[in-house]
């Protein structure tokens, strides 16, 4: 009798263990979670939460997603019907292309911008449980970026000694656009550009402007001045380019070395100077 009452409690024991052990052996871990940091407007965004499962036999309860206290994606790791989608402002969830690792959100706004959460809970008894965060801003690009040029004759053009004025405008970005300029391909120096105060409306779009101020013929590569500004925001860009012209007469005088004795050019390098201005307009 007493020896079956040992071996009932030795049995009794021996199970215990494995159950403590089986439970504390199980946990949940995120590997990786992929938010994307500042899409655009309109763009679809996929959402990315790899896990792993530790464990013996152990299996997925649910994975959550959430956008601040909305929860507006769940996905049921046993049974039927296992994906659900909850729409908020500016969250629609793509139900056939998401999965137990993946949610696609179609044509995401402003709205949409917040703290996304990823939430991954094993089965029960033990419900292990892991959570990962990252935030994401929707962007608003300009809906326009355009130089202006203060010369109005088409196309622009400029003598040597005369002042080449340009102003960069982008239009209706969040958070506001960062501009800069160059020129054939080089960056121009900080005291040739004017800083302007920006305007905000009142959804906080903001329109931005920079100017490009220099005396010609400085930047000119050849008779050409192909300016590129470009609107940053958020890692993304928006560009303008503008071709400005040199005088070839003006910079024939400006460089040839009896031109501050008020020296004649002759009429051979005059029309040299003019027809490679005509070539530099017709194959920029």
């Amino acid at each position: 009798m007493y020896t079956k009452s040992l071996f009932s409690l030795t049995t009794i024991l021996l199970l215990s263990k494995y159950d403590v052990n089986a439970y504390d052996d199980k946990s949940v871990e995120i590997t990786d979670l992929v938010v994307p940091k500042s899409p655009r407007t309109g763009e679809d965004v996929s959402l990315v939460c790899h896990y792993r499962l530790v464990g013996y036999n152990h299996r997925l309860y649910t994975v959550n997603w959430w956008r601040g206290k909305d929860q507006f994606y769940t996905y049921k790791g046993t049974g039927y019907d296992q994906k659900h989608a909850f729409n908020f402002p500016g969250i629609q969830v793509n139900m056939e292309a998401s999965t137990d690792e993946l949610v696609v959100l179609m044509d995401v706004s402003e709205e949409t911008s917040g703290m996304f959460k990823c939430e991954v809970m094993g089965e029960g008894p033990s419900f292990r449980t892991a959570v990962e965060t990252k935030s994401m801003t929707v962007i608003v690009p300009p809906k326009q970026v355009e130089i202006h040029s203060w010369e109005h004759r088409h196309p622009a053009t400029y003598r040597a000694g005369e002042t080449v004025q340009l102003n960069c405008t982008a239009r209706g970005a969040k958070p506001r656009s960062h501009l800069l300029w160059e020129i054939n391909g080089r960056e121009v120096r900080e005291l040739d550009v004017v800083r302007f105060p920006d305007f905000e409306d009142h959804r906080g779009r903001v329109t931005s402007t920079v100017g490009l101020r220099w005396i010609a013929p400085e930047y000119f590569h050849g008779n050409l001045a192909r300016v590129i500004c470009r609107a940053l925001v958020g890692g993304h860009t928006t560009t303008d380019t503008k071709d400005i012209y040199l005088d070839p007469a003006s910079s024939a005088a400006f460089n040839h070395q009896y031109a501050s004795g008020g020296c004649q050019l002759s009429t051979t390098w005059t029309i040299l100077s003019l027809a490679s201005f005509l070539i530099v307009r017709t194959f920029p």
